[in-house]
């Protein structure tokens, strides 16, 4: 959150129109490739997608890949002590990193990933937190930006050729991700293929 604030002029920043038009086309190959059920949330992203490329919204450094092995908490006492692996760094939209919360608010085991019994009360807690240290009120732009997030993240998959195609293949991990994560559908199981 500190990037709301502190973002380093010396950071080079991405053309904000050329970074609309790549995730425009991203988000468009998802809204064509990814099941129906996922079209509706998809073209509302899209629709709203130019929001965060005006002046007011913050370019801002984002952590491409803060999971739970690149965070350092301080055993004894449960503080962040530290933020590895920056080297996947890039400025985008304020809010495009927060899709790692979902895998905060979950855990992966033997057989795959799931939320913890008690992730209502940590994303409460999260949200309560992140408004009070950023000072400003909601904005919805901030929900866009960690939907687009998670799709641009998890929406994919590779094919035969290596190449990165939406996913579509039902029971496949991201596929199963996204439906929890993206349309709240409870229970489903966030298993990896063997």
């Amino acid at each position: 959150m500190l990037a709301w604030h502190h973002t380093p002029n010396s950071m080079p920043s991405p053309d904000r129109g050329d970074l609309f038009n790549e995730y425009s086309l991203k988000l468009t190959q998802l809204a064509h490739g990814l099941p129906s059920r996922f079209r509706p949330t998809v073209n509302r992203l899209i629709h709203h997608l130019p929001s965060l490329f005006l002046d007011d919204w913050p370019m801002v450094p984002n952590h491409t890949d803060l999971l739970e092995n690149n965070i350092r908490v301080d055993p004894s006492s449960g503080r962040l002590v530290g933020i590895c692996d920056w080297r996947d760094t890039e400025v985008s939209p304020f809010g495009m990193s927060l899709w790692d919360l979902e895998t905060m608010l979950g855990i992966s085991e033997t057989r795959g990933w799931r939320y913890h019994t008690n992730q209502q009360i940590l994303r409460d807690l999260f949200w309560e937190e992140f408004y009070k240290a950023l000072r400003t009120e909601l904005d919805e732009r901030i929900e866009i930006s960690r939907l687009v997030g998670i799709l641009l993240q998890n929406g994919w998959q590779s094919n035969d050729d290596g190449d990165l195609v939406p996913v579509s293949q039902e029971g496949n991990h991201n596929l199963n991700y996204l439906n929890a994560v993206v349309l709240g559908i409870q229970g489903t199981d966030i298993i990896w293929n063997d």
